[in-house]
């Protein structure tokens, strides 16, 4: 079975001989309706099975359609097919829907410059360090020891008046 993300979007980079497996390949489009799907006991941990219910492929047609099954994993948040239990709702785009959630060169150069955009914003909330005021004004006096502690230290353990007391402060 060949997953399309894996074999068509992962870019292959011949200059270091490595995947690039950082570049996004799926987007959420919020404007394609989605279809539910209830996860039954035969389907449980099955993904081949729920997405042949799903879109009521036979099974001649199902090594093809296989391959978009990325994108259905992705709609649901799964990232263990495994993990999918009895009823469970899973969504669904049509099958003519299914390039609308994938990356392509054009979404990677706007997602760029969105990025930039919002990073350039200057409306985002102040991230200055808080200052706590009964420190500053501890630093500031130039106080030698934190009030908790005597200025005449005691022993640690001590018997006094029959009475045996832990404690230096």
């Amino acid at each position: 079975m060949d997953i399309y993300s894996l074999y068509k979007q992962v870019r292959f980079d011949p200059d270091q001989n490595i995947y690039n497996l950082f570049q996004p390949t799926f987007i959420y489009n919020a404007n394609v309706p989605l279809e539910e799907y209830e996860v039954t006991r035969d389907d449980e941990m099955r993904i081949d099975l729920i997405f042949m219910n799903m879109y009521q492929y036979d099974v001649s047609m199902l090594q093809y359609y296989l391959q978009d099954i990325d994108v259905v994993l992705f709609i649901n948040n799964i990232d263990n097919p495994l993990n999918i239990k009895t009823g469970t709702i899973l969504k669904y785009p049509n099958p003519e829907d299914f390039d609308r959630f994938r990356y392509n060169d054009d979404d990677l150069e706007n997602l760029s410059s969105d990025v930039t955009k919002q990073l350039a914003t200057p409306n985002l909330p102040n991230k200055a360090t808080k200052v706590d005021p009964n420190r500053q004004a501890y630093l500031e006096n130039d106080y030698s020891l934190p009030p908790v502690v005597l200025d005449v230290p005691r022993e640690p353990v001590r018997i006094q008046d029959g009475r045996f007391s832990i404690g230096g402060l």
